[in-house]
This record gives C-alpha cells, structure tokens and sequence, in this order.
C-alpha cells in the first residue's frame, strides 16, 4: 500500500511542473512579442530540477541514517534550485506588472 503522503508528494510536484511549464509557454509568446532573449529556457531547466525531484520522491526512502542526508540532499537541492530559477526568470519576463503604477 502507498503511503497517503507519498501521493501527495507526486502530486503536488506534478502540479509544480504543470505550472512552470505554463509559465514557460507564457514566457516564451510575450518574449517574443517583445524581442526579448530566450530567458524562458530557465523554466524548462527548473522542470528538469523538478523530475529529479519527483523520480527522488518514487524511490524508497533509505533505511540507514547516513543515506537519509544524501535522500534529502537529492530531493531539496533541485527542489531549491528550481524555485530560485523560476523566481529570477518569472521576475525577468512578468517583473514590469509590479513596477507598473496607476497614474
């Protein structure tokens, strides 16, 4: 039997990737509208990060203490990497709606 929380998982970075691929596909029609250079690549490096994440989240967890470290360093890092990676690429392209001001 799955544990509930194991599905969870999977499914909340299913929905992660989900997202960013749509950010991506946004990212790339405005940049191109725009002219601007092709910084929407970032999202697609981000979801690799995130299937390493969700491939990590499928295995079973390790049973000796020491491998636990390396268990969560696999899984958090990519984790880690991708948000910095999608924030700094989704403020590049979407960061002039929060500089524009009502006048």
């Amino acid at each position: 039997m799955i544990p509930l929380n194991l599905s969870f998982s999977v499914v909340s970075l299913l929905a992660v990737a989900y997202v960013l691929y749509i950010f991506a596909t946004l990212s790339r029609r405005l940049g191109a509208v725009t002219k601007m250079k092709p910084h929407y690549r970032g999202f697609y490096i981000a979801l690799g990060l995130i299937a390493v994440s969700l491939v990590v989240s499928l295995l079973p967890p390790p049973a000796a203490e020491t491998d636990r470290g390396l268990y969560a360093a696999v899984y958090h890092v990519p984790l880690i990497l991708a948000g910095v990676i999608s924030l700094v690429v989704a403020y590049r392209y979407w960061g002039w709606l929060f500089r524009e001001r009502i006048q």
